[in-house]
């Protein structure tokens, strides 16, 4: 049995004002011509189909037409809803998406009540599919835990995902191919700071030893950055995004997962690189070095440019842009010295560096500890769109 397992496509995502479904029509296409031209037998989708709980118009026929594709060509589908999705509405979608071969699960469910889907692949063999969609914390740790005890909170939780877990384990068959198709962040899994910051963290995890060892693949979805998990028994992978969702996954290689499988034998897994996204860079520099360096940055989709001034120019955002139209953030870097108040100490009020570094004190000061890159990434979108406005 031939399975592709892909996830965290965020169809709709609207970031830095760029609207990015041509790149997801696109990388989709891609997959699609994939699954067709190989013969795929099962698509596993791990959650995170959209970016927000009601998507757009655009966005929902993105999706659908691959759906539907995958429908022409015979390939049935596992959807799951991931911490973006609204669980009740997958589910409804998921009643006509039935037609063209689509499973799509909500919300949690016992495996008597679906949470195991059992598929007959044209390889011959039967899919077994335990699927855990994302599990909000306040559904599996009790209100007053969640409310008094932060540390038995967490625990509970992981203790209620390996039930859960164990639970649909126990649906699986000797004769089938039997798989988990999960979204959670499991512990020791790197994140790329491009998920929701409030689901990230050592909050709300699964541990890798939860992950059921019958399962021959565990297929996961919610972090960005594709990976193993090599502490889980099971061959376990984030298959990540398809796109790269923010400057911290500059670089990465966007990829889907390619799982060759029989009953009872271990998997042989690879993956291929998604085509069709933008990339994502960034530069550092003065403004004339800036100037020299326009139509090698043309190169990139997206770019964030940190410029050294001697003194603040007002129209920045501006002339960057007229340079280098890619430039989706301008930061800029003036000297502590040529931005404090006359009169005023080194060091003192006024002298604290960018907004960023004012931003980072301030946080470390109130929560101590460092920010997560994602917050400094979204305090810099915010403070440029103040500015210009």
């Amino acid at each position: 049995m031939r399975i592709v397992h892909t996830a965290d496509w965020h169809a709709g995502r609207l970031w830095k004002n760029q609207n990015r479904i041509d790149e997801l029509q696109a990388v989709l296409a891609h997959l699609g011509d994939f699954v067709e031209r190989e013969r795929v037998d099962l698509l596993l989708m791990s959650g995170d189909i959209f970016e927000n709980q009601v998507p757009t118009a655009e966005a929902e026929r993105a999706v659908s037409t691959f759906f539907k594709r995958m429908g022409q060509a015979a390939v049935p589908s596992v959807v799951i809803a991931g911490n973006h999705d609204h669980p009740t509405r997958l589910d409804t979608w998921g009643l006509l998406a039935e037609f063209v071969g689509v499973h799509a699960r909500g919300l949690p469910r016992r495996r008597d009540r679906g949470g195991i889907i059992e598929i007959p692949t044209r390889s011959g063999h039967t899919a077994v599919v335990a699927a855990l969609p994302w599990a909000p914390p306040g559904r599996v740790v009790e209100a007053l835990t969640l409310a008094h005890d932060e540390s038995q909170a967490r625990q509970q939780y992981a203790d209620g995902m390996q039930q859960m877990l164990d639970h649909l384990a126990g649906g699986f068959r000797p004769d089938a191919v039997n798989l988990v198709v999960a979204h959670s962040h499991v512990a020791g899994a790197q994140g790329s700071g491009s998920e929701r910051v409030m689901t990230m963290g050592d909050e709300w995890m699964a541990t890798p030893q939860a992950l059921p060892a019958r399962a021959q693949y565990v297929a996961l979805g919610h972090i960005h950055r594709p990976q193993r998990v090599a502490a889980a028994v099971a061959h376990t992978e984030y298959a990540g995004s398809p796109l790269a969702l923010d400057f911290g996954e500059a670089g990465e290689e966007k990829s889907f997962v390619v799982v060759d499988v029989a009953p009872g034998q271990p998997p042989t897994v690879s993956r291929v690189p998604y085509e069709g996204g933008k990339t994502l860079g960034t530069w550092a520099g003065t403004l004339p070095e800036l100037e020299q360096q326009v139509a090698a940055l043309a190169a990139f989709g997206f770019l964030r440019v940190r410029l050294t001034l001697e003194t603040p120019l007002p129209d920045l955002n501006r002339r960057v842009r007229q340079l280098v139209p890619n430039a989706v953030v301008v930061e800029a870097v003036v000297p502590v010295a040529d931005c404090e108040p006359e009169g005023s100490a080194p060091g003192k009020t006024g002298a604290a560096g960018t907004p960023v570094d004012q931003f980072s004190a301030y946080y470390r000061r109130e929560h101590q500890r460092e920010p997560r890159p994602a917050t400094l990434e979204l305090f810099t979108e915010l403070y440029q769109q103040a500015s210009t406005e």
